[in-house]
């Protein structure tokens, strides 16, 4: 049989089609779950338990276009919320969106210390100059560089599946290897 056989372009056909129809299911349940969506509700639809849902579709939901997009957008307002709030030295705001652990682990008082230690090396903070955002299969990693007077500190922020932070680490130079 020829590769051009009608018969085998009908498979290739069929084939396309059955991977459109996945990827349009994949995009349906991430945008379904990023609108609150149970992995209850998604199981009964498709016929399965929630853990097979969950299962099935729970890392799809991290890397389908439109949802990555829409994180991407939720992390880099949440990093440039606490950047705006170490500058004006409101620690608070900056604990508000971490993890209780986080928040207990990086006291405001450490974390205060550590923005002052900055402030004091490289002058006035002006904006996130850049940052990339990345899955690493357990949390969100965005990864930064400020624009100060007089350097340039760059550092991580990582994220939980619910989008509070769970680490933050900011370096004066890109000398250091980051943690995430």
């Amino acid at each position: 049989m020829e590769n051009s056989d009608p018969l085998l372009e009908r498979v290739r056909e069929a084939q396309t089609a059955v991977t459109a129809a996945s990827r349009s299911l994949e995009d349906a349940v991430g945008e379904a779950r990023l609108a609150g969506a149970t992995w209850q509700q998604i199981g009964t639809i498709l016929g399965v338990t929630k853990q097979a849902a969950s299962q099935r579709f729970h890392e799809t939901r991290v890397y389908n276009a439109s949802s990555l997009d829409q994180i991407q957008k939720e992390l880099q307002q949440i990093a440039d919320e606490v950047f705006a709030a170490l500058a004006h030295s409101d620690i608070e705001r900056v604990h508000a969106l971490m993890t209780y652990a986080a928040a207990r682990l990086l006291s405001k008082r450490k974390i205060s210390k550590v923005w002052h230690s900055v402030i004091d090396s490289v002058g006035p903070f002006i904006e996130v100059q850049r940052s990339v955002i990345e899955w690493t299969g357990s949390q969100y990693v965005l990864t930064f560089r400020l624009r100060h007077d007089h350097g340039e500190p760059v550092g991580q922020i990582a994220f939980n599946k619910a989008k509070k932070i769970t680490g933050l680490v900011i370096y004066l130079d890109d000398s250091t290897e980051l943690p995430w």
